[in-house]
């Protein structure tokens, strides 16, 4: 899936946690800015169990689908130019943008504004999906990829929209204050 946007380099590699993840308590996987997926080994030992519809699927692969998913934006983020009336930056400068952008979650309010522009409402993705809009995004991807046919078709139009970004048929303004940055 990764493929599919061009993105093959930016799962950089899985790393197996015995202390849970990069998020902390229960987690059972992460993705950082850096490309590493990390993965609970309790999870991995106790399976994982999705009988209420709280993510859009109950599988390893979906998991990763949904991590993938949070790899994209990454992906996606370093193809924008996030505060593009400000042409004189050092690399240092994109990054801590870019950076911010990512914890704030500015490309997926772009997507999920457009999504919902496109499909008329912002519907329900999952219960994890609805805790933010980062999630919300991680679970579209995960439904596409997991659910194929039957994913939901708001799910389908957020995949679309990343898709349309990749392709530069979408443009969004990605902007972040100097006090969005901490400077």
């Amino acid at each position: 899936m990764l493929k599919d946007f061009g993105f093959e380099d930016e799962l950089r590699g899985i790393i197996f946690n015995t202390k849970g993840t990069l998020m902390g308590g229960d987690a059972a996987a992460s993705m950082n800015g850096l490309g590493d997926m990390h993965i609970s080994t309790d999870y991995l030992a106790k399976g994982h169990k999705n009988s209420n519809g709280y993510l859009t699927s109950n599988t390893f692969y979906g998991t990763g689908t949904h991590e993938a998913g949070h790899a994209i934006v990454n992906g996606l983020l370093k193809k924008i130019n996030i505060n593009p009336d400000d042409t004189n930056k050092s690399t240092g400068r994109k990054n801590l943008e870019r950076a911010t952008a990512r914890s704030k979650g500015k490309l997926e309010k772009a997507v999920i504004k457009e999504a919902k522009k496109r499909y008329g409402s912002n519907p329900a993705i999952s219960g994890y999906g609805s805790t933010n809009v980062r999630e919300k995004v991680a679970e579209a991807v995960s439904d596409v990829y997991s659910n194929g046919k039957r994913a939901n078709p708001y799910s389908k139009e957020i995949v679309g929209v990343l898709k349309d970004i990749k392709r530069g048929k979408f443009k969004p303004t990605i902007k972040v204050s100097k006090r969005e940055m901490g400077i």
